[in-house]
């Protein structure tokens, strides 16, 4: 008999994210940093109960079209792989700061398989500050290390750089849990953003928590 019981298959640990395990959930992966789970399997039973799930086709309401899409926080892939299969022709960047967590993607989450995706490991906010290119119709801001978002991600500076590189139409999601102000996160949004929504996500079943604000901004 199988062993249908949650389970770690595989630890590691990195100097950025601390401790990384990797769960079996009956046949399904869940990845966990820091104590919190930052990704699922793409064939988890339930996913589209979930809070990845959720946030993709909270975006297909937004965006009918994106072209070309920026991910700052790749952890195991979940949104990359429900963008993939939402919109086959967008043209994916995903920036990671943590080596280990790629390879842990690479390894367990299919990372690999997902076509016209571009894996970078560095520093979000340096990729967004000196990023030159052609704007992004979708910027996914979902940087967490452990349970902490980075602080340099909430500020006015940064948030301005964002939407400069994202086009006249698109969108910027920022995935906030709780731990900080959330209010005066969104007050500062405001500032730089004509339109901002925020949209609550719970995360229900085996390593859930409390749930996710998504903040939708547009130029």
């Amino acid at each position: 008999m199988g062993n249908d019981k949650p389970h770690v298959i595989y630890t590691t640990s990195s100097s950025y994210s601390g401790k990384i395990n990797v769960w079996d959930h009956g046949g399904s992966l869940v990845l966990e940093v820091g104590g919190y789970p930052q990704s699922v399997s793409i064939n988890t039973p339930d996913l589209k109960e979930r809070y990845w799930f959720r946030a993709v086709e909270e975006v297909s309401l937004r965006l009918k079209n994106p072209l070309r899409a920026l991910l700052l926080g790749v952890g195991g892939a979940t949104i990359l792989h429900l963008l993939r299969q939402k919109f086959p022709d967008l043209e994916l960047v995903g920036v990671e700061l943590d080596g280990e967590i790629v390879r842990v993607a690479k390894r367990f989450f299919d990372l690999d398989r997902i076509g016209k995706l571009e894996v970078l490991i560095q520093d979000g906010g340096e990729y967004v500050q000196n990023y030159q290119g052609n704007p992004f119709d979708l910027i996914f801001v979902d940087t967490y290390l452990g349970g902490n978002f980075p602080l340099h991600f909430e500020e006015r500076g940064f948030l301005l750089r964002l939407r400069d590189i994202t086009s006249p139409n698109g969108v910027v999601v920022i995935n906030c849990a709780g731990g900080f102000n959330l209010r005066s996160f969104e007050a500062l949004l405001s500032e730089v953003f004509a339109q901002v929504e925020v949209v609550k996500v719970p995360i229900p079943g085996f390593l859930g928590g409390l749930g996710n604000f998504l903040y939708f901004c547009s130029r």
